[in-house]
């Protein structure tokens, strides 16, 4: 389910510290034709890379597809989704 304009989706993603990998990712959203709301990306000290992505109003079935074909990069190690809920007085209108 999806309510225009209402929700933000973010992708938690860590990953070997690896080149490649954050054009890898964002390709996966670029295919879709999907734009990010904001994008992070750093090196955490213990050797991995942390990547974060913010994507507003996506459907739960397209974020559950973006989410397990991030998973099978070779070079991440774990990935998640978290969906949020902006606007709550919109809906009870």
């Amino acid at each position: 389910m999806v309510l225009r304009g209402n929700t933000r989706t973010r992708f938690s993603v860590m990953a070997e510290r690896d080149a490649n990998t954050l054009s890898r990712v964002l390709e996966l959203f670029t295919i879709r034709g999907l734009i990010c709301d904001t994008l992070s990306a750093r090196r955490t000290e213990d050797g991995f890379q942390w990547i974060e992505l913010d994507c507003s109003d996506l459907d739960d079935h397209s974020a559950n597809v973006l989410l397990n074909k991030i998973r099978q990069i070779i070079t991440v190690k774990s990935a998640r989704i978290e969906t949020l809920v902006l606007r709550l007085a919109n809906l009870a209108a």
